[in-house]
């Protein structure tokens, strides 16, 4: 039982063609032609190994092999095949292409699974097309955790809403089809390359993610009087000397509450950004990750942030508006999710087998296994990316021998999982 790294190179190098840049890395966003690309290109390899494929609600794209029995909750592999501008050709993909490779090597060697098996492709995790806010969109719908309104209030740089984008691209969303019914899908497992040196930095070659971070992002308007440099300094309402003071008070509520929560202000916006001229305005985003879930029971940040929202209005008197930018309906950031330790302690033991070198991780960026881990139970198993671990640039890489490992791992993994003495385990 032995995986093709040559189809799999084929694979990834093949779908890297599909790209609005070519010579500038892969840049194929959601409902874009070079997505249409990459999902037929797909879907014709599916078919190649009799899977049954079909695409639901909200273009997730399945290719199903069947179980022994066909009623059983699926195990569910996959990731995202969409990207950045200008980004990687490993980043999503590799995942899809894993859990391909995983279907090919069962169907080669005619292993029987009890459980059905699904390989996901999703085209929506970046939310790169419609901005901060609209990523790991496939997976929300997934779970029901997609809001109808963000259909139309989503829309890129030319003002197309992301109903109108999916529309023209051959699907009319359906959120109620989309959603899975509680109890069908039995795990899902998500290949992905480390967004991070560390897995090449301690010269290991499986990383297996223990949680993620809970999220919570910001947006802060600050309203002042437009002015002459000239004005008299007592009579200036100073938007980015009100920002300022809230990028102190950020970081200063952020230390406060102590260890399980980092963040900051990232992006700063200034209307006029002149030198001859009183800032008008300003934007400020802010992102938390927290880590801890007392944290969220002991705080609210929100009601923290406007304390001092307030202090700054009456101190500068500039007018100051804070509004959450949520993705699944939470008031505060969203509490960490946490992988199953139960598949974990599969792969840790199947790697083992194989002789190759792990360790567990704490995630800081988002996947669909976040969003996923609310649902099932759920994994997601890194490989080392090179080069300082810089990903979504055309510099990206993983070297092909460490994620055949990593598929490997998910192989030996997904046999196990699906297989009817696991299920008698239960």
């Amino acid at each position: 039982m032995k995986i093709n790294l040559d189809r799999v190179i084929k694979d990834i190098e093949t779908l890297a063609t599909f790209t609005a840049t070519p010579g500038n890395g892969v840049t194929r966003l959601s409902y874009t032609k070079e997505d249409r690309a990459a999902r037929e290109y797909l879907i014709s390899e599916m078919k190649k190994i009799g899977l049954k494929v079909w695409e639901d609600g909200f273009s997730n794209l399945f290719g199903r092999r069947e179980g022994k029995n066909p009623e059983a909750p699926v195990i569910l592999i996959g990731s995202h095949y969409d990207s950045v501008t200008n980004g990687g050709a490993f980043d999503g993909v590799a995942g899809v292409v894993a859990a391909l490779e995983v279907l090919r090597v069962f169907e080669e060697n005619n292993i029987e699974n009890y459980y059905p098996i699904e390989i996901i492709a999703m085209n929506a995790e970046e939310g790169h097309r419609f901005g901060v806010g609209t990523g790991v969109a496939n997976s929300r719908a997934l779970i029901g955790r997609f809001v109808e309104e963000e259909l139309d209030l989503a829309k890129d740089k030319n003002g197309i809403s992301k109903r109108q984008a999916m529309i023209e691209y051959g699907f009319t969303p359906d959120l109620e089809s989309a959603k899975r019914p509680e109890g069908s899908i039995k795990t899902f497992i998500e290949l992905h390359v480390e967004q991070g040196p560390i897995l090449d930095n301690n010269k290991k070659e499986i990383g297996l993610v223990e949680d993620f971070p809970g999220i919570g992002r910001y947006k802060v308007k600050f309203q002042g009087e437009l002015k002459a440099t000239t004005a008299p300094m007592d009579i200036r309402k100073d938007a980015l000397v009100a920002a300022s003071k809230f990028v102190l008070a950020v970081n200063k509520i952020l230390k406060e509450i102590g260890g399980g929560i980092t963040g900051n202000v990232g992006e700063l916006t200034i209307s006029p950004n002149s030198h001859q001229f009183v800032p008008e305005f300003a934007e400020a985003s802010v992102e938390v990750r927290v880590f801890d879930d007392k944290v969220l029971s002991e705080v609210n940040l929100y009601e923290e942030f406007k304390k001092e929202i307030e202090a700054i209005e009456e101190e500068t008197k500039v007018k100051i508006e804070l509004s959450e930018v949520a993705r699944r309906g939470y008031s505060n950031p969203t509490p960490p999710s946490h992988m199953s330790a139960k598949n974990n302690e599969i792969a840790k033991k199947i790697c083992d087998e194989l002789g190759y070198s792990c360790m567990v991780l704490k995630e800081g960026t988002g996947h669909d296994a976040m969003m996923m881990s609310e649902f099932i139970p759920t994994n997601m198993i890194f490989v080392p990316s090179k080069r300082g671990g810089i990903t979504h640039h055309p510099d990206e890489w993983t070297e092909y021998e460490d994620l055949k490992k990593g598929i490997d791992v998910l192989l030996y993994s997904v046999k196990e999982l699906s297989s009817s003495e696991e299920m008698q385990q239960d």
